[in-house]
């Protein structure tokens, strides 16, 4: 290589040196969006179980307005999480709603950790009748003599 194109990268590794030093310092933009995680503590916590304001436009099911999170089955809540994902991620682009957009998505990783929470809890069929499948259903499911 000749000298003048050594001089020449070493501005260029100077110049970039200089845009990332600046990237780097740069303030965060308001239109950041980034999904939220809660602790069990903050479920447990004064905010940690938030009433239900909206209705997820996808919910076919009951309305459960009103309830609080704790208290709704934990298919309705995942689409609650999804609906304040959404929420959060528009509030996040516009400027005016920017500040509002940490509490959405805190919001929607409450509903998500309220629908693992019911899940984990929930007894499933053996439990209710203090047995497993096979013994509920009276011995082999499989065989032909089992009526359905």
């Amino acid at each position: 290589m000749t000298t003048e194109m050594n001089e020449a990268l070493r501005r260029i590794e100077q110049k970039l040196d200089e845009v990332l030093k600046m990237a780097k310092a740069a303030p965060t933009a308001t239109g950041t969006f980034t999904k939220k995680s809660v602790e069990d503590a903050d479920l447990d916590g004064k905010y940690g179980n938030p009433e239900v304001r909206l209705v997820p436009s996808r919910w076919s099911g009951p309305d459960y307005k009103g309830w609080k999170f704790g208290d709704c089955p934990p298919e309705f809540l995942e689409e609650m999480a999804s609906m304040l994902d959404a929420i959060a991620r528009k509030q996040a682009g516009d400027p005016a709603k920017a500040k509002f957009s940490d509490w959405s998505a805190k919001d929607a990783a409450r509903a998500r950790c309220w629908a693992e929470r019911k899940r984990k809890t929930q007894p499933s069929v053996a439990d209710d009748w203090g047995g497993d499948a096979t013994e509920i259903a009276g011995g082999d499911t499989a065989s032909e003599g089992f009526p359905f």
